[in-house]
Parts: structure tokens; sequence; C-alpha cells
């Protein structure tokens, strides 16, 4: 769904230099495909699977710094905090090629 123009959150122009990180693209390109999503379970995915967990975490935070995505509830246990997409994460999507909650564009 593609966010109408009287909600669409204005637009910071450091999202871009955001975006110019390989591991955050590859977070929010997995987040199109799944309504959450924690740095342990995108783990594998990215990269090859050649990452620390604290790496894909702090990226994960750096989405959430921006706007890009929201942490869902409390961490669990073992899978750590779940992230979703907001607005602004979903036009950055779009602006990927991805359509949110949809895969490929």
């Amino acid at each position: 769904m593609v966010p109408s123009p009287d909600s669409t959150p204005e637009f910071d122009h450091r999202l871009v230099k955001v975006l110019e990180h390989p591991v955050r693209i590859g977070f929010l390109k997995l987040l199109a495909t799944r309504s959450s999503l924690t740095p342990a379970e995108a783990l594998d995915h990215l990269q090859g699977g050649n990452l620390l967990l604290s790496v894909v975490t702090y990226h994960a935070r750096v989405l959430h710094h921006f706007g890009l995505v929201e942490a869902m509830d409390q961490p669990g246990p073992a899978e750590g905090l779940a992230f979703r997409t907001t607005p602004t994460g979903e036009i950055a999507l779009l602006a990927l090629g991805y359509m949110p909650g949809g895969g490929d564009a």
C-alpha cells in the first residue's frame, strides 16, 4: 500500500546516506517480504551469512534511529527485538524497487 500524499512523511536528506549501506538495504529488502524481522533472523540472509549479529543489530538500530523501521515488542530471550517498516521505510522500499509486504516490485 502506497501512503497517501497527505500522510507522506517529510523527506530527510540524511536518508540517502543511510540507504547507501548494503546491510541496511538488505535488512529493508528482507522486510519487504515479511511483517517483522529480527537481526538474528536476518543474519543468515545478509552478505552470505558472513556477518556478526552485532553488525546486523547495529544497522537495524540505525534504520530505527532514522525512522525507517520501528520496534514491535519487547525482545524475546532468543530472537531479540523485532522490527517492522514505518511509512518512511515503505517509501524507501518503493524507491529501492520493492513493494512493502509483497516481495519484489
